[in-house]
């Protein structure tokens, strides 16, 4: 699900950052994206899709022009090597430059593409470079996906929109 543009200026408004003066807030917040207590009675986790480190999803999103984005992606979780080299990347993208040097929604954008760059194994021909795409709605509604998938994968639980 895509933001709307005062959910992403919302999200991208630096108060998030500062979980001292908001701590109590924020281990609601985490309390709400663990995972349940596991009973026998549940479904086995490894039925899910989502519980293996690729998974592929189709995808679909309507721009503001009505233009329709749809393609099927393959996201695998990254190692820790490769999450070594979305680091990397994501410094490139900002020019080496210290992370606070850059706005947050620059920040936003470098880590997106970063982590997608690798995480996408397999992706539509529109996709291939992301930071040609012209509306960052679309990238967050990839992300979203990716997102998705690595935080039931590592056994957090699904991340909503504004998780």
């Amino acid at each position: 699900m895509a933001l709307s543009g005062a959910e992403l200026r919302d999200r991208l408004d630096p108060k998030h950052l500062t979980t001292d003066e908001m701590r109590e807030e924020v281990e609601e917040q985490a309390k709400l994206v663990m995972p349940p207590a596991r009973d026998e009675k549940q479904k086995d986790p490894e039925a899910d899709p989502k519980a293996q480190r690729e998974y592929i999803f189709d995808f679909e999103w309507k721009d503001p022009h009505g233009k329709v984005w749809k393609g099927k992606f393959t996201n695998k979780v990254p190692d820790i090597r490769t999450r070594q080299l979305v680091g990397a990347l994501r410094a490139q993208l900002g020019n080496n430059l210290p992370a606070e040097a850059l706005d947050l929604a620059t920040q936003e954008i470098n880590l997106v593409i970063a982590h997608m760059t690798f995480s996408l194994i397999k992706r539509p021909k529109w996709a291939e470079d992301l930071g040609a795409l012209y509306d960052f709605q679309l990238l967050q509604a990839i992300y979203q996906e990716v997102a998705n998938h690595e935080a039931t994968f590592l056994g957090y639980g699904s991340l909503t929109a504004a998780g």
